[in-house]
């Protein structure tokens, strides 16, 4: 086999395989460009609020797909609550950081419970106003807790 023959088949080869590397790359890109079809896990709350620190004050119910109103929903922020968890889902998370400075000023005796499912997680929070940092996680987690927190004042 002769120079000329040897350049004429290792042209094709490149050229074949540049055909096949342009074809993979235009593949992947329009790949990327169809619409994902990725549901956000159903978040599926009971709330369960307390003015004077005992007596249920309020019971809701908070369904959401995504930042969307699930059926069944009784909890009266329940569109901001959704878009809040789809937003933000560490409202959910009271702090616990052993470090954090609060201020000693008492909010109430209001509690709130939040149980069920986050996207598909189980979750159990709970909230309280008995100091300065509590007040800031109540106050993250308004909309959670529905008009019935802290009651008429």
């Amino acid at each position: 086999m002769d120079d000329a023959q040897t350049l004429k088949r290792r042209t094709a080869r490149v050229s074949g395989l540049r055909v096949a590397a342009v074809a993979l790359a235009a593949g992947t890109a329009l790949a990327g460009c169809s619409p994902a079809k990725t549901e956000a896990s159903p978040t599926d709350l009971e709330i369960v609020v307390r003015n004077d620190g005992t007596t249920v004050s309020h019971e809701y119910r908070l369904r959401c797909q995504g930042e969307q109103v699930g059926e069944g929903s009784t909890l009266p922020t329940a569109q901001a609550a959704c878009v809040l968890l789809a937003s933000d889902p560490s409202a959910l998370s009271p702090s616990t950081d052993q470090n954090r400075v609060c201020t000693e000023i008492y909010g109430g005796p209001d509690t709130a419970d939040v149980t069920g499912m986050l996207a598909g997680r189980a979750v159990s929070a709970s909230f309280d106003r008995h100091n300065g940092c509590a007040i800031d996680d109540w106050s993250a987690a308004a909309p959670l807790l529905g008009d019935g927190a802290l009651g008429n004042r």
